[in-house]
């Protein structure tokens, strides 16, 4: 297959990431209203994300194990399939039972989409484009940041229940994504290894348990999704606190976080283009991922001085408090989806068979630490009425994973026994 069509597909895997945070976030942008309908308390509404978290981290691992038996050739339209039918059902539901179901649903489902997506840059791409290959992957989830809150607001109307409808519209562009795909891939061959070559799938979850590269990367990707879902829950209300930088919900909404999601596009697709930079200009594949990781976390760093800045403690000449902590924040935000292709490479090193089940198992880990995470923020923000703690969890645990990349990460060859 020549090289524009492989991109061309990870055109559409750009797409389905694109239409995976879509699904996700309609939700979000429509939560006064359904929480207003239903009668839910917060409490109700904080369970819907709960179960959507354990659901996406539990179906991680099962199709993970998929993965590696089956193609993604056929996977990956199955499970976005299922994903944009439990988005669209959603819109019909009638009350909190339906909600937690179809969420819940919605969350297994689309887990399936990384291993899926993880194997089909393994398959299509040589080792020295695989960060610039999930560099495309990955923006389509800030795509689907900026896009959604569009989509939806031009869909409301002051009519009760024409919440309802987004789900329903966004759904249906899974299907068309899914006609897309199945005409794409005709010819493309994405077969796992043979079961002969690959083994039990137990005894190749027990070899990588004791790899202490998977270690790593539980503790690498924990920390960076563990930044990314802090942000993206507490930002919302940061930018409106009126003891901070007191945002009008319209300008948190029209313009603050559609520039924020913009900046972590650009901070993912360079990331990607820096890897291979790096590489034509003389640095090992290995260390032109750990350098741009590095880079990126040491941009997430800076998040440590938004509150200062914000409250003027902290002075930029030439900008106001508002300013400099925006433009430290879109500096972070660059930074904070940057650290993802380089992970996504790294997960595949681990193995050339078992693609599915490393991103699988990490998934987990990268779903249940931060959902573990959230309670505690709010219970903190809740006494102290300060957002800080925040900017401080997700300031440092991504410098601290790139230092373990450069002091214990191995260069070994992807391993095909695993």
């Amino acid at each position: 297959m020549g090289s524009p069509n492989k991109w061309w597909i990870c055109g559409l895997l750009l797409c389905a990431s694109t239409i995976n945070y879509m699904d996700r976030v309609t939700l979000a942008s429509v939560s006064r209203r359904v929480i207003d309908e239903f009668g839910l308390s917060k409490a109700q509404y904080g369970m819907v994300e709960q179960y959507f978290g354990y659901a996406f981290a539990l179906g991680a691992i099962l199709f993970g194990i998929l993965v590696d038996r089956v193609s993604a050739r056929w996977l990956y339209p199955i499970v976005l399939l299922l994903w944009s039918a439990a988005g669209m059902l959603t819109g019909f539901g009638s009350g909190f039972a339906a909600l937690l179901f179809f969420r819940t649903m919605l969350g297994f489902f689309e887990s399936g989409h990384w291993p899926c997506a993880l194997q089909t840059t393994q398959r299509l791409l040589p080792p020295k484009d695989w960060a610039m290959g999930n560099s495309v992957l990955q923006s389509g989830v800030s795509i689907g940041a900026i896009v959604t809150p569009i989509i939806v607001g031009a869909m409301l109307t002051d009519a009760p229940g024409s919440w309802r409808l987004p789900f329903i519209v966004i759904g249906a562009v899974g299907m068309l994504w899914v006609i897309a795909w199945i005409v794409t891939m005709r010819g493309v061959r994405l077969e796992p290894k043979g079961p002969t070559e690959r083994g039990p799938w137990l005894s190749g979850l027990k070899e990588l348990l004791v790899d202490r590269r998977f270690w790593m990367l539980a503790f690498v990707v924990s920390s960076i999704n563990g930044t990314w879902h802090i942000f993206r829950v507490w930002l919302p209300l940061v930018f409106q606190d009126p003891k901070g930088l007191a945002f009008t919900e319209a300008e948190t909404l029209g313009r603050i976080l559609p520039g924020y999601y913009i900046m972590t596009d650009l901070g993912c697709l360079s990331a990607g283009a820096a890897t291979v930079w790096l590489h034509a200009r003389g640095y090992s594949v290995l260390n032109s991922r750990r350098v741009v990781f590095t880079f990126c976390a040491l941009l997430m760093m800076l998040a440590m001085f938004v509150p200062e800045l914000s409250r003027g403690e902290i002075a930029i000449p030439g900008l106001t408090a508002r300013q400099a902590a925006i433009g430290v924040m879109m500096l972070v935000a660059a930074g904070s989806l940057g650290v993802f292709p380089c992970y996504y490479a790294f997960t595949q090193d681990l193995s050339s068979l078992r693609i599915g089940l490393v991103t699988g198992v990490l998934t987990f880990f990268a779903w249940v630490v931060p959902s573990s995470l959230q309670r505690p923020l709010g219970a903190h923000v809740d006494r102290t009425g300060s957002y800080d703690i925040a900017f401080q969890v997700g300031a440092w645990p991504a410098i601290i994973a790139a230092g373990l990349l450069w002091l214990f990460w191995e260069k070994r060859p992807v391993r095909d026994k695993l």
